[in-house]
């Protein structure tokens, strides 16, 4: 894959001794409509926040249209577009 979208490898995230991520590796193409499922608690709102820069992973490293996650995270906000299910669009 040359460039993709969205490239994570070893997410983790805990809240306390909760562990909400645990390693998650993530690489989505350019150009690819990509649908994240899981059950309740699966950590998918937290994968989500961390990608979109609302929350930092406590390990792993990710980036977001070619910008990293922790260098370049006001390069990430302006190239993406986030809404939650229930916002009025």
């Amino acid at each position: 894959m040359t460039n993709p979208a969205i490239a994570a490898n070893g997410l983790r995230k805990s809240y306390g001794d909760k562990v909400v991520l645990d390693g998650v590796d993530l690489a989505v193409p350019e150009g690819t409509v990509f649908a994240l499922l899981g059950p309740n608690g699966a950590g998918k709102t937290t994968a989500v926040k961390i990608l979109s820069t609302l929350v930092t992973a406590d390990a792993g490293r990710a980036a977001v249209a070619g910008h990293d996650l922790d260098h370049d995270a006001h390069r990430v906000r302006a190239a993406i577009g986030v809404t939650g299910q229930f916002s009025a669009v």
